[in-house]
């Protein structure tokens, strides 16, 4: 007899989920990575809530401020 549990978590809790199972041998775990994108997806969708992306940092020659520096 399988047991279904529903627990909430904050996208960020969930993405730290998500990166200690990718700690896990792939074979372990990639089920169960499936399951959680999955349901991540469709609780996303009926939010409608776009989802979130990571933003790598940029190098850039541009000034740190949007301000310029005034002479």
């Amino acid at each position: 007899m399988s047991i279904l549990i529903n627990l909430e978590h904050t996208v960020e809790e969930v993405n730290s989920i998500l990166a200690a199972l990718a700690e896990r041998p792939f074979k372990e775990v990639a089920d169960l990575i499936a399951k959680i994108q999955a349901k991540g997806r469709e609780a996303l969708a009926s939010a409608q809530v776009s989802e979130p992306t990571v933003a790598a940092p940029v190098e850039s020659d541009a000034p740190a401020s949007d301000q310029q520096p005034t002479s």
